[in-house]
């Protein structure tokens, strides 16, 4: 028999078939004849299960898991001979019924670590190391006194036939890395008995077919940073209960085929501009404007005259009349010389109609446009981006990420070395605590993540136990 890393084919070659194939048969009726017991754990000792002696401690497969999910249940101390009635068959599975004090349980277990656990102090450990299929006939009503953790690290298909009832006492909280889709082929109500906030981080679109009607008990505050833009095919009403205020910074233009404005008080004011046109009549009690020739800045008139006049420039028969009450009587009035002054050469005080509102001059009107209840508005809508950024998060990580992290999501960025070295990053994921100030320090060489030591099958310098020739020189691992 070699002892070095020879597998039995090498070895009938060393030995010989003969002398390899008939070393270690038993001879003798009071030894395993398949050479399968004792097992190796069981070398050289008692074969009372080591589980019933409480030297081991058999349990359900529990790996896996997900980050921040605990699977732990009670301690469960060791079994006592001779209280724990163990039954374990040659493949691997368990069927242990312990009575220790203190440390009562039942295991039912699967060579491949699959079972049912029950322990001392009523806990439960269920374990499938493959699929689990749950068929019920009836009925199916689970009660969880305490909280539940449901982790799927696959899909997730939930059909239900009927209707679908989900009452929650407390919060709901949804949160999913991907997209969300709703297909509704009915009515769809939500009822809210307090507030609403909703944040898009990207676009919003919203298309209705039929009728859209929104109705506000209170108050309806709109705010754009953009612009906006409003096209209607058919007709737009806005009917205000009490006063409708519109101002632009720059330009306000309203333009349509038929334009009426009415009001009981009307004012239309501004420091140059135009108003009428060639088809258009101005009918009004006063039409008037600051005194003084036209030369002088004053108000002049284009055009025919019909009506009165309170002070006329020029006339047929009243061009040198002081006032025009006196065009009557300058009719018949002689015509001075070349060069002569006439009769009603001197000029008569006119009479000045009494005003019905302050004259709009320049200071006024900029101090109505630039100040006051109907002043222009300076619009406003987070001017720095203060709130965009808070909302985004994109400054807080240099455009990386566009909202708070998950671990999971920190480990996948740090993996690339640019974004390990980028101190806005990194800074601000320690000063949120989402990262230890302390995780660019370089690990102990001894230290690794996996260990690189392999187990290296040997075999024995001599037989052990009592193996047939196909299981000859039991290997075993350091």
């Amino acid at each position: 028999m070699t002892t070095n890393l020879n597998d039995i084919t090498k070895r009938k070659t060393i030995l010989g078939t003969g002398q390899e194939e008939s070393r270690g048969i038993p001879r003798s009726g009071f030894v395993d004849p398949t050479g399968e017991f004792p097992n190796e754990e069981y070398y050289f000792s008692n074969n009372v299960n080591k589980a019933a002696k409480g030297e081991t401690t058999n349990r359900v497969y529990t790996g896996g898991g997900d980050y921040n999910v605990s699977v732990e249940v009670s301690e469960q101390i060791p079994s006592r001979y001779p209280y724990n009635q163990v039954t374990e068959t040659p493949s691997g599975h368990s069927i242990e019924i312990d009575d220790t004090p203190g440390g009562e349980r039942v295991l039912i277990k699967h060579r491949t670590g699959a079972g049912i656990e029950f322990r001392s102090d009523g806990s439960v450990l269920f374990s499938s190391r493959n699929k689990k299929v749950e068929v019920s006939g009836g009925d199916d009503v689970v009660i969880v006194e305490g909280e539940a953790t449901l982790v799927y690290k696959g899909n997730v298909n939930v059909k239900v036939s009927g209707d679908y009832n989900l009452e929650v006492e407390g919060n709901i909280n949804v949160t999913t890395a991907g997209n969300k889709v709703e297909t509704i082929h009915r009515n769809h109500k939500v009822v809210i008995d307090e507030n609403q906030n909703t944040t898009v981080k990207g676009s919003r679109g919203k298309k209705v077919v039929g009728v859209n009607t929104e109705t506000l008990l209170s108050d309806n505050f709109s705010y754009v940073k953009g612009n906006q833009e409003n096209e209607v095919k058919g007709d737009i009403k806005f009917n205000s209960g009490a006063k409708l205020i519109t101002t632009a910074v720059e330009e306000w233009v309203a333009t349509s085929k038929i334009t009426s404005l009415a009001g009981d008080t009307i004012s239309a004011i501004g420091v140059t501009g135009t108003i009428g046109g060639h088809q258009v009549d101005h009918y009004g009690k006063t039409f008037g404007g600051p005194p003084g020739g036209a030369g002088n800045g004053g108000t002049t008139h284009y055009g025919t005259l019909i009506g009165k006049a309170t002070e006329a420039i020029t006339s047929d028969y009243a061009n040198r009349a002081g006032t025009a009450k006196q065009a009557d009587a300058a009719k018949s009035a002689p015509n001075g010389s070349p060069g002569s002054p006439g009769k009603y050469e001197t000029k008569m005080p006119y009479e000045q109609i009494p005003q019905t509102g302050p004259m709009p001059t320049t200071p006024l009107v900029n101090s109505h446009i630039s100040s006051g209840t109907y002043g222009i508005v300076n619009v406003q809508v987070d001017p720095e981006d203060k709130l965009l950024n808070e909302i985004i998060k994109t400054d807080d990580y240099d455009n990386l990420i566009n909202r708070d992290p998950t671990i999971h999501e920190i480990r996948s960025k740090l993996r690339d070395p640019a974004n390990l070295n980028n101190s806005t990053f990194t800074g601000n994921l320690v000063a949120s605590g989402k990262l230890n100030s302390k995780f660019k320090n370089t690990p102990p060489k001894k230290f690794k993540r996996i260990s690189g030591v392999k187990n290296v099958t040997k075999f024995g310098s001599r037989q052990l136990g009592n193996a047939p020739h196909e299981k000859r020189s039991k290997r075993f691992k350091l």
